[in-house]
This record gives C-alpha cells, structure tokens and sequence, in this order.
C-alpha cells in the first residue's frame, strides 16, 4: 500500500473513531442528564409541599390573631408564626424558580455551576428555616394550644415556656456554632457533612450524575 493510500486509511480511521466518541459521549450525557432531572424531582415535590405548609401556617396565624390582640404574648406568638410561614412559602417558591432556571442544554460546566448555585442557596435557606425552628417550636405550641383547647400556656406555665424557650435557644447556638465551624477550610470533611445534610440526597445525587458528565469528557 503506498503512504498516502496509507493515510487516508487513517484518516478514516481517526475520523470514524471520532465520530463514534461523539456518539457516544451524547448518548452518555442524555442518560445522565435524564438521571439528574429525575434526581431533582422530590426536591421539586418537597418545595410544593413546603409552599402548601407555609401558606397554611400564614393563614391560620393570620386568621388567630386578630381574636387575640388583647393578649400581648398570644398575639406575638401568632405574628410569628404567620411571618414563618410567609418565609417557608417564599423559600419554597425560590428554589423552584431555581430549579426551572437549569439549562439542560447548556454546556456541562454550565450546568454544573447552576446546580452549585441551587446548592449553596439551600444551604443558606435550610440554615435559616431549621435553625429558626428551635425557638418558634414554642409559639407554635401556645398558638395550637389556645386555638384548639382555649389555654393559655404562657399564662399557667410561664416557667415551662421560659424553660423551653432557654433550651432552644441554647440549641440554636449550638447548631449555629456547629454550621460555623463547618465553614473553615480546614474542615473539608466536616462541610461536607453539614451541607449533605442540609440540602438532601436529591440535589446531592444530581450533581453526582452531572459531575460523572464532566469526567466522561475528560477521559
């Protein structure tokens, strides 16, 4: 065979080597990005369900109230409680907008760095819903308590409300002192472990399909 019929066979070669790596990289970034869509779905479910919560709490506080504003304690319970639940509704309704925001299409470096804003953004919303949780457990319970049985907790067991109040907030220091240690480069691990346990395994296992995209092309 002469060189030149020599490298036009090559040629080929290499050209339909090519073209069957770009099939198959397609291939293989459809199936992962169909993977990851499915991935986020019970996140998506859980921001629906977070929107219906939040609403009823805001409505349900909204609508105590106004039948306790000669109560101061009662009715700062009850404020409380409705702008926690307007939170949770506005949370929810920022993180689908986030999720219907990711660029399926886009390129793979794209889409990563989206799916890293999505993370840190519930990072910083689950820090700010959980935490807050660890005092608002106690207007919630006078509120339920005088909604339902028409007892006032503050007034016939100030000290147990003092004594709950006093034990969540030493536990939202406490959480708060934790997240922060998390936050020091010198603790990668211990980050890691917060945020996976802040944000889910649904985000947490779209990333993964989506970095498994990027280390495919690089091969």
């Amino acid at each position: 065979m002469e060189t030149d019929d020599l490298k036009r066979v090559w040629q080929l070669l290499d050209q339909r080597l090519q073209q069957q790596h770009a099939l198959t990289l397609r291939l293989h970034t459809e199936r992962r990005l169909d993977q990851a869509r499915a991935r986020l779905r019970p996140l998506h479910r859980g921001q629906l369900v977070q929107i219906a919560a939040g609403g009823a709490l805001a409505v349900l506080a909204g609508s105590f109230w106004p039948g306790v504003v000669s109560v101061p304690h009662l009715l700062a319970a009850a404020l409380l409680l409705q702008a926690y639940g307007v939170l949770l509704l506005a949370f929810g309704a920022h993180t689908l907008w986030r999720l219907q925001r990711i660029d399926y299409a886009a390129p793979v470096l794209a889409i990563q760095q989206q799916l890293a804003e999505l993370h840190r953004a519930q990072v910083r919303i689950n820090v700010c819903a959980g935490l807050s949780w660890w005092l608002l457990w106690v207007p919630f319970v006078m509120v339920l308590c005088a909604g339902l049985s028409g007892v006032d907790l503050y007034a016939n067991a100030p000290q147990w409300v003092l004594a709950c109040a006093a034990v969540g907030g030493a536990g939202l220091l406490a959480s708060w002192g934790l997240y922060r240690r998390s936050r020091d480069p010198r603790r990668p691990r211990l980050a890691k472990f917060v945020d996976d346990s802040l944000i889910g395994r649904s985000l947490r296992r779209a990333q993964v399909e989506v970095d498994e995209i990027a280390r495919f092309e690089h091969e």
